[in-house]
Protein backbone atom coordinates (compact mmCIF):
# COMPACT_ATOMS: atom_id res chain seq x y z
CA UNK A 1 0.00 0.00 0.00
CA UNK A 2 2.90 2.75 0.24
CA UNK A 3 3.65 2.34 -3.09
CA UNK A 4 0.43 2.80 -3.98
CA UNK A 5 0.14 6.35 -2.27
CA UNK A 6 3.80 7.02 -3.14
CA UNK A 7 2.74 6.76 -6.68
CA UNK A 8 -0.20 9.04 -5.97
CA UNK A 9 1.81 11.62 -4.18
CA UNK A 10 4.73 11.46 -6.90
CA UNK A 11 2.68 12.91 -10.20
CA UNK A 12 0.94 15.54 -7.62
CA UNK A 13 4.77 16.56 -6.37
CA UNK A 14 5.45 16.62 -9.62
CA UNK A 15 2.86 19.15 -10.98
CA UNK A 16 3.41 21.13 -8.07
CA UNK A 17 6.81 21.63 -9.14
CA UNK A 18 6.64 21.95 -12.79
CA UNK A 19 3.75 24.99 -11.88
CA UNK A 20 6.17 26.58 -9.62
CA UNK A 21 8.87 27.20 -11.95
CA UNK A 22 6.68 27.77 -14.75
CA UNK A 23 5.14 31.03 -12.59
CA UNK A 24 8.99 32.11 -11.53
CA UNK A 25 9.53 32.38 -15.23
CA UNK A 26 6.25 34.02 -16.28
CA UNK A 27 5.89 37.76 -17.97
CA UNK A 28 2.82 39.23 -18.14
CA UNK A 29 1.40 39.73 -21.45
CA UNK A 30 2.19 43.37 -22.73
CA UNK A 31 -0.75 45.97 -22.70
CA UNK A 32 -2.51 45.79 -26.04
CA UNK A 33 -2.13 49.13 -28.58
CA UNK A 34 -5.69 49.03 -28.86
CA UNK A 35 -7.85 51.15 -26.98
CA UNK A 36 -9.62 49.15 -24.27
CA UNK A 37 -13.26 50.26 -22.85
CA UNK A 38 -13.18 49.01 -19.50
CA UNK A 39 -9.78 50.93 -18.28
CA UNK A 40 -8.92 54.46 -18.62
CA UNK A 41 -5.73 55.67 -21.02
CA UNK A 42 -2.79 55.89 -19.45
CA UNK A 43 -1.41 58.73 -17.67
CA UNK A 44 0.75 60.63 -19.64
CA UNK A 45 4.64 60.89 -18.53
CA UNK A 46 5.23 63.46 -16.05
CA UNK A 47 6.46 66.40 -17.40
CA UNK A 48 10.14 68.03 -16.46
CA UNK A 49 9.83 72.17 -15.93
CA UNK A 50 12.99 72.30 -14.31
CA UNK A 51 14.89 74.92 -16.02
CA UNK A 52 18.78 74.14 -16.85
CA UNK A 53 21.61 76.79 -17.34
CA UNK A 54 22.57 77.53 -20.49
CA UNK A 55 26.64 76.37 -20.51
CA UNK A 56 29.18 79.00 -19.73
CA UNK A 57 30.20 81.20 -23.02
CA UNK A 58 33.33 81.60 -24.09
CA UNK A 59 34.57 84.11 -26.37
CA UNK A 60 34.04 83.55 -30.21
CA UNK A 61 37.27 82.39 -32.12
CA UNK A 62 38.67 85.41 -34.09
CA UNK A 63 37.43 85.44 -37.71
CA UNK A 64 40.30 85.40 -39.99
CA UNK A 65 40.57 88.31 -42.69
CA UNK A 66 40.55 87.76 -46.08
CA UNK A 67 43.59 88.46 -48.06
CA UNK A 68 43.70 90.89 -50.51
CA UNK A 69 43.25 90.56 -53.70
CA UNK A 70 46.19 90.57 -56.28
CA UNK A 71 44.56 90.89 -59.44
CA UNK A 72 41.12 91.53 -60.37
CA UNK A 73 39.31 88.32 -61.34
CA UNK A 74 39.14 87.49 -65.07
CA UNK A 75 36.15 89.14 -66.85
CA UNK A 76 32.93 85.88 -67.19
CA UNK A 77 31.96 85.23 -70.67
CA UNK A 78 28.11 86.70 -71.74
CA UNK A 79 25.73 84.64 -72.75
CA UNK A 80 25.38 83.78 -76.21
CA UNK A 81 22.13 85.65 -77.60
CA UNK A 82 18.97 83.41 -77.24
CA UNK A 83 18.29 81.85 -80.75
CA UNK A 84 15.48 82.47 -82.46
CA UNK A 85 12.21 80.82 -81.75
CA UNK A 86 11.03 77.51 -84.80
CA UNK A 87 8.97 78.65 -87.01
CA UNK A 88 5.87 77.81 -86.73
CA UNK A 89 3.97 75.54 -88.93
CA UNK A 90 1.25 76.84 -90.56
CA UNK A 91 -1.59 74.72 -92.31
CA UNK A 92 -1.12 73.11 -95.60
CA UNK A 93 -2.72 75.30 -98.73
CA UNK A 94 -6.39 74.33 -99.71
CA UNK A 95 -4.90 72.76 -102.66
CA UNK A 96 -2.27 70.25 -101.21
CA UNK A 97 -5.56 67.25 -101.62
CA UNK A 98 -4.51 63.93 -103.27
CA UNK A 99 -7.30 61.62 -104.89
CA UNK A 100 -7.38 58.21 -103.03
CA UNK A 101 -6.32 55.70 -104.99
CA UNK A 102 -8.32 52.93 -103.81
CA UNK A 103 -11.57 53.52 -102.05
CA UNK A 104 -11.61 50.04 -101.02
CA UNK A 105 -8.42 50.16 -98.76
CA UNK A 106 -9.61 49.70 -95.16
CA UNK A 107 -8.55 52.56 -93.78
CA UNK A 108 -10.52 54.76 -96.21
CA UNK A 109 -13.94 51.97 -95.32
CA UNK A 110 -13.05 52.91 -91.49
CA UNK A 111 -13.04 56.88 -92.15
CA UNK A 112 -16.62 56.54 -93.88
CA UNK A 113 -17.89 54.31 -91.79
CA UNK A 114 -17.19 56.71 -89.05
CA UNK A 115 -18.85 59.59 -90.58
CA UNK A 116 -21.97 57.71 -91.11
CA UNK A 117 -22.24 56.28 -87.85
CA UNK A 118 -21.48 60.00 -86.15
CA UNK A 119 -23.84 61.60 -88.38
CA UNK A 120 -26.57 58.84 -87.60
CA UNK A 121 -26.25 59.30 -84.24
CA UNK A 122 -27.02 63.03 -84.49
CA UNK A 123 -30.08 62.60 -86.29
CA UNK A 124 -31.56 60.03 -83.92
CA UNK A 125 -34.62 59.29 -86.83
CA UNK A 126 -32.43 58.26 -89.28
CA UNK A 127 -30.89 53.82 -89.35
CA UNK A 128 -28.37 54.66 -92.17
CA UNK A 129 -25.69 52.37 -93.11
CA UNK A 130 -22.86 52.72 -95.58
CA UNK A 131 -23.08 50.80 -98.85
CA UNK A 132 -19.74 51.91 -100.48
CA UNK A 133 -17.33 54.55 -100.74
CA UNK A 134 -17.34 56.23 -104.35
CA UNK A 135 -14.44 58.52 -104.39
CA UNK A 136 -12.15 60.54 -101.79
CA UNK A 137 -9.42 62.81 -101.48
CA UNK A 138 -7.09 63.28 -98.29
CA UNK A 139 -5.17 65.66 -97.11
CA UNK A 140 -2.02 66.28 -94.47
CA UNK A 141 -3.22 68.83 -91.81
CA UNK A 142 -2.40 69.53 -87.76
CA UNK A 143 -0.96 66.24 -87.21
CA UNK A 144 -3.84 64.11 -88.86
CA UNK A 145 -5.70 64.01 -92.37
CA UNK A 146 -8.23 65.56 -93.42
CA UNK A 147 -10.48 63.35 -95.86
CA UNK A 148 -13.24 64.40 -98.06
CA UNK A 149 -15.50 61.19 -98.95
CA UNK A 150 -18.46 60.34 -101.55
CA UNK A 151 -20.39 57.97 -99.85
CA UNK A 152 -23.56 56.10 -101.01
CA UNK A 153 -25.73 54.73 -97.82
CA UNK A 154 -29.21 53.30 -97.38
CA UNK A 155 -31.89 54.05 -94.69
CA UNK A 156 -31.13 58.14 -95.28
CA UNK A 157 -33.06 61.08 -96.68
CA UNK A 158 -30.92 60.84 -100.16
CA UNK A 159 -28.22 57.68 -101.23
CA UNK A 160 -24.92 59.78 -101.77
CA UNK A 161 -23.76 61.97 -99.35
CA UNK A 162 -20.04 64.26 -99.13
CA UNK A 163 -18.47 63.45 -95.85
CA UNK A 164 -15.64 65.59 -94.47
CA UNK A 165 -13.22 64.15 -91.57
CA UNK A 166 -10.16 64.70 -89.90
CA UNK A 167 -8.21 62.26 -87.96
CA UNK A 168 -5.08 60.41 -86.60
CA UNK A 169 -4.74 57.19 -88.05
CA UNK A 170 -4.01 54.68 -84.73
CA UNK A 171 -5.54 57.00 -81.96
CA UNK A 172 -9.42 57.81 -81.07
CA UNK A 173 -8.57 61.68 -82.13
CA UNK A 174 -11.28 61.88 -84.91
CA UNK A 175 -13.81 64.65 -85.77
CA UNK A 176 -16.70 64.77 -88.63
CA UNK A 177 -16.58 68.34 -90.08
CA UNK A 178 -19.44 67.81 -92.13
CA UNK A 179 -22.00 65.31 -93.67
CA UNK A 180 -24.29 66.77 -96.74
CA UNK A 181 -26.39 65.42 -98.99
CA UNK A 182 -25.13 65.30 -102.96
CA UNK A 183 -27.25 67.33 -104.83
Amino acid sequence: MATRSVLVVLPLVLATLIATVNAQSYTPPAPSPLPDSSSSPPAPPPQDYSITPPPPSSPPPPVPSPPPPSSPPPPTPSPPPPSPPPPVPSPPPASNWTPVANVNDPTIQQVAQFAVRIYALSTTQLKMQLLRVISGETQPYNGGYNYHLVVTVTGGKKTQYDASVWGILGTMSWKLWSFTPRS
